[in-house]
This record gives C-alpha cells, sequence and structure tokens, in this order.
C-alpha cells in the first residue's frame, strides 16, 4: 500500500508566548533556500502574524537562517522567461521585503548558522538582527554573475555605508557575527546556538511595551527610506532580468551545482601561457 505524504509547509508560524510569535523557514534539507512557493508564503505569513502578535521572530529550522534564493529552481524560472516576465517575477519577489518592513510590531531576525545572498536581505529588513558567534554572512550573489536583489544594495548601504556595501556587492567574502555587529548589520551576537533563544526573550521584552508607540516608531523610521528602497527595487528588477540575458549567469549557476568557481570573462587567449 502507498502512502501520500502531504509534504511539509516551507513556513511555519508557531506562538512561543501569549502574543509573541515565531516564523519559521522550514526547508532545513535546503538550508531554508529560497523557493518562489517558499517567498509567497513567507509575505501571506507575514501579512498576518503581526495582526495578533506584539512581537515576530524571523528565524530557520536547522543550521541555516537562510542560504538565499534556491537556484535550483530559480535558475529555470526564470532563465527560460522573457525579459519582462523576469522583472514581474522579480518584483513578486520582492513583496516579502515590504512584507517584514510592514509587520506591525517589531520584527526579530535570530540569525543562526549560514545566512547568505537573499537571506542577508531577510535579517536586514528585520527591525532588530540577533546573530549567533558562529553565523557567517555569505553576499554571494556575483558568484552566480547575479546582483544583489531583495532590495539588497538599499538595504546593505543603509546599514554598512556605499563604500562598504559596494565591497560586499563586488566581492563576495564571508562576513563573521561579530564584523558583521561593528559593520552596522547586526544588533547583538550571542553564544553559538543560542539565536533563538536570545531572539524570542528580546520579543517578550517587545511585547510588553508601548504597542502603538513601537509600531509608530517603527513605521516612522522607515519611512525616512521607504522611497529610495522602493525605488532602489525597481530598478534591481530591471537590471536582475538583464542580468540573464548576459550569459554569465548560465555560467554562474552551472559554477555553483558543479561545486567549482565560476570562468566569467575567460577567452582561450586568457589561459594561454
Amino acid at each position: 500500500m502507498t502512502v501520500d505524504l502531504a509534504p511539509e509547509p516551507g513556513i511555519i508560524v508557531e506562538e512561543v508566548a501569549p502574543a509573541v510569535s515565531v516564523v519559521w523557514l522550514n526547508r532545513p534539507a535546503q538550508l531554508n533556500a529560497l523557493s518562489s512557493t517558499v517567498m509567497a508564503e513567507l509575505t501571506d505569513a507575514l501579512g498576518t502574524v503581526g495582526r495578533d502578535s506584539r512581537a515576530v521572530v524571523l528565524s530557520g529550522r536547522g543550521r541555516a537562517f537562510c542560504a538565499g534564493g534556491d537556484l535550483k529552481e530559480l535558475y529555470p524560472l526564470l532563465s527560460e522567461a522573457d525579459v519582462n516576465v523576469r522583472r514581474l517575477q522579480m518584483r513578486a519577489f520582492q513583496e516579502v521585503v515590504t512584507a517584514i518592513r510592514s509587520v506591525p510590531c517589531p520584527v526579530v531576525a535570530a540569525v543562526n548558522g549560514v545566512c547568505a545572498g537573499a537571506g542577508i536581505s531577510l535579517a536586514l529588513a528585520s527591525d532588530v538582527v540577533v546573530a549567533g558567534a558562529d553565523v557567517q554572512f555569505h553576499p554571494t550573489f556575483t558568484r552566480a554573475g547575479l546582483l544583489p536583489d531583495l532590495g539588497s544594495l538599499h538595504l546593505w548601504t543603509q546599514a554598512v555605508g556605499p563604500r562598504r556595501a559596494k565591497e560586499m556587492a563586488f566581492l563576495p567574502e564571508p562576513i563573521g557575527a561579530e564584523d558583521a555587529r561593528a559593520a552596522g548589520m547586526v544588533n547583538r551576537v550571542v553564544a553559538p546556538g543560542q539565536a533563538v533563544e536570545a531572539g524570542v526573550e528580546l520579543a517578550r521584552r517587545l511585547a510588553a511595551g508601548p504597542r502603538a508607540a513601537l509600531q509608530m516608531i517603527k513605521d516612522i523610521i522607515n519611512r525616512e527610506d521607504q522611497a529610495e528602497l522602493d525605488a532602489s527595487m525597481v530598478l534591481e528588477s530591471y537590471a536582475q532580468a538583464a542580468a540573464f540575458s548576459t550569459g554569465e549567469v548560465d555560467e554562474g549557476v552551472a559554477a555553483f551545482l558543479d561545486g567549482r568557481t565560476p570562468r566569467f570573462g575567460t577567452t582561450e587567449s586568457e589561459g594561454t601561457p
């Protein structure tokens, strides 16, 4: 007898204390990589969780917060579409960043393990970032021939300034938790494996605060740069759609899937002594 098992949801919402909810990315086997379905589920979950919660924790199941976009699914989806469909798809993906910033209560990102690519955007779109001391942030976009997306270029620049943001985008080198705190990406660094516990404790404190005041603080600070973020994401959607036409994304994704270093811009003569 064959038993059909329904797939586990990509997003789980768990109430861990009165008026405190944890929104879990729930693809541990894939290091919580973001598929199109998971991004849509996360957007929907964030749109409802703030109605009853006074504070929200965003985290990932297993040994990663989020490994970024799921290239195994997203590359075929985007590469086989025309430029305008790619642009519209990117705009749909960006809604998850807007959803985090629109939750009507504080959102605490509890970052554990690996946080790569678009996962960094999820963290920086949150209101407070708590990271385990062993966390590594990997701004990996250019390794796949892509530019940072999900609002990354704006969010990174707001967090660390334009020169450091350019370095992160140009040279995808890992950033440790303490360096990330010093740069302005992280609020608090806690012991390895304690990010969720520390994030929930902070969320409890926030939930005990004045709900209206905290919401207005969040709204006012976010409004200061919302127009710039929106404009950046519009430009980003055009640019990322165009990037898929350069051929470099094909090489970058192939290298990623093969576990090798990508060969961008090489010619036969460049490889000849």
